[in-house]
């Protein structure tokens, strides 16, 4: 009986559930019928709140980050890793803020330990492009023994390594590659991140090279010129040296730079310096003893050469030395003779930016072509056939690579006369400020009238390129545009420019 009622209410269930579903297929059918599709609402009559107060004059508000700072160990055997929030001062990239966190040693309570704690370091400069970063180190630190000062580059660069655009780290000393030794024998050239933090081993390794002489293998940074002759990029290359000697590094990296020169990606053909060499280049003492001194010396058809490849002296000139003073230990300058003229100076025709230039000592050091190195940058293109942007690669000087004044002012360069009124300078943008995520962008009248006299889709084109570009390197930004100091209330080529402009990547079409 038991069992013939439980199977009795089994199927009394099962009818009831059938009943349920086949009215919840009916209610659904009878919804969906009924949907319709709703209609985007047209928001360019809607009123939207301004954001702050127009920048009336560039500015850029510091920030917090949390970053990654590696010390040394007690001992000086290992790195010790420290989590620390630091303030980035506006204008400063968090790398170069990280760089300085990590030289003023670590704060009380922090693990690990650096040399002179009581003395903050402080760089004398600091380079990022293409991926490489270049710190120089005042003259100081050459009192820190050789083992010390390996482990201190090796925690600057896994400092910097923790940032997703520097995978390559050159560390230098008052302007120059230090050496591994006292004896300037062997080079230590661009560092990357390494496997483990055991830098005392890494040291002893590099001991044992050093000591077993002969050929080895290491990567240096070349520097070559960008296509148009105004800056040099760094590219860092592995290179096979013969011996463990300066003057094997010299002979070799000039080689290297004749054969590396014209290979693409927006590098010019440069003439190789070998084929022009008068006398083969010495490391020699400059006549009063006090500087040890690359010498080169050229034949005068250089010039000619230089010309023939759209470059001038000053641009050779930066590749030599940032190359050589980055390479080769122990070094204070070049002393370039061109002819019969040792060159001392350079005249304005004989530079890329047409600034005239004199070196102290008669020797060229790096300090000065600081100016001639360039960092790669996206802009972005109107492609008026199609309607949207294309992507573009320029260079601008490292000094300017992050102002976001510099990058529109390369936009209105490359828009040129587009506009039918009057063309665009760099007086048009008036102010730009930067606080966090927010972008105000602060433009003349001018401008404005300039983007409504274009077509629609261009005129839409010129303000996503000007977003995009600003927010290349902080995707989550967003930008407010002003006019004269007044947000206008209008739509162009059916963009809404009141309130602020976030990104749009469905603009780019190649």
């Amino acid at each position: 009986m038991f069992f013939a009622r439980n199977a009795a209410g089994m199927r009394a269930k099962t009818l009831v559930l059938a009943l349920a579903l086949v009215l919840c297929a009916w209610l659904l059918s009878g919804c969906s019928s009924r949907m319709e599709e709703r209609k985007m609402t047209d928001v360019s009559q809607i009123p939207i709140a301004a954001p702050a107060q127009p920048p009336l004059e560039d500015a850029f508000a510091d920030s917090t980050e949390q970053v990654m700072l590696y010390f040394l160990s007690e001992d000086g055997t290992r790195l010790a890793p420290v989590s620390r929030k630091i303030t980035v001062p506006g204008g400063v990239s968090t790398a170069r803020a990280a760089l300085q966190a990590l030289l003023g040693g670590p704060l009380e309570g922090e693990e690990g330990a650096w040399p002179d704690p009581g003395l903050p370091i402080v760089a004398r400069s600091m380079e990022v492009s293409g991926g490489v970063a270049t710190v120089d180190l005042p003259a100081r630190v050459r009192t820190l023994s050789q083992e010390t000062l390996y482990a201190m580059r090796m925690a600057i660069a896994c400092t910097l390594t923790e940032f997703s655009d520097i995978q390559a780290v050159n560390v230098l000393i008052g302007g120059r590659e230090e050496g591994f030794d006292l004896g300037a024998t062997l080079s230590v050239g661009a560092l990357y991140r390494p496997a483990d933090l055991e830098v005392g081993a890494a040291y002893a390794r590099l001991d044992g090279l050093r000591q077993a002489g002969g050929a080895f293998t290491q990567t240096v940074t070349l520097y070559l010129p960008t296509a148009d002759g105004r800056f040099v990029l760094p590219r860092v290359h592995s290179i096979d040296y013969a011996q463990m000697k300066p003057i094997e590094y010299l002979y070799t990296l000039l080689d290297e730079l004749g054969m590396e020169s014209g290979g693409g990606g927006g590098i010019a053909s440069m003439p190789s310096p070998m084929l022009f060499i008068n006398e083969m280049p010495e490391i020699v003492r400059t006549e009063d003893g006090a500087y040890r001194a690359i010498e080169i010396r050229f034949e005068a058809a250089i010039d000619e050469a230089l010309a023939s490849s759209g470059l001038t002296r000053g641009t050779f000139l930066a590749v030599l030395t940032h190359t050589l003073m980055g390479a080769i230990p122990g070094v204070e300058g070049l002393k370039v003779h061109i002819g019969d003229e040792v060159v001392t100076s350079l005249a304005a025709q004989q530079t890329p930016d047409g600034r005239a230039l004199s070196f102290a000592q008669v020797l060229a050091t790096r300090d000065d072509f600081l100016s001639y190195i360039g960092v790669p940058v996206t802009v972005y293109a109107i492609d008026s056939e199609r309607g949207g942007l294309v992507a573009e690669q320029r260079v601008l000087a490292h000094d300017k690579s992050r102002s976001p004044r510099a990058l529109l002012e390369t936009l209105v360069a490359m828009w040129g006369d587009r506009a039918a009124t009057a063309p665009l300078t760099g007086e048009d943008i008036l102010a730009v400020s930067v606080n966090g995520e927010e972008i105000g962008v602060n433009l003349s009248q001018a401008f404005a009238d300039a983007l409504r006299a274009l077509d629609g889709k261009d005129a839409k084109a010129a303000v996503y390129a000007m977003v995009n570009t600003l927010t290349e390197t902080n995707r989550r930004g967003s930008v407010a545009f002003f006019f004269d100091g007044v947000q206008m209330e209008e739509v162009l080529g059916g963009v809404e420019m009141r309130g602020r402009l976030s990104r749009n990547p469905g603009m780019v079409v190649d």
